[in-house]
């Protein structure tokens, strides 16, 4: 999924793209307990919007 990084709206602010490392990175970033490879895990099986990530991702220790 190609992205215009200077075209910044609704939809980048909801959705996370797991082929997008500096997005991968800002989410792990908050999450610096977990790895790269879980945080990418979480985006491939709860898809790509940002709300139902994070929720997972606080769920796990």
């Amino acid at each position: 999924m190609s992205d215009n990084k200077s075209n910044v709206g609704q939809q980048d602010r909801i959705r996370i793209d797991a082929n997008d490392p500096a997005e991968v990175e800002y989410v792990h970033r908050q999450f610096p307990h977990l790895k790269h490879e879980q945080v990418l895990e979480a985006i491939k099986n709860k898809g790509p919007f940002r709300e139902d990530v994070i929720k997972y991702l606080q769920n796990l220790k």
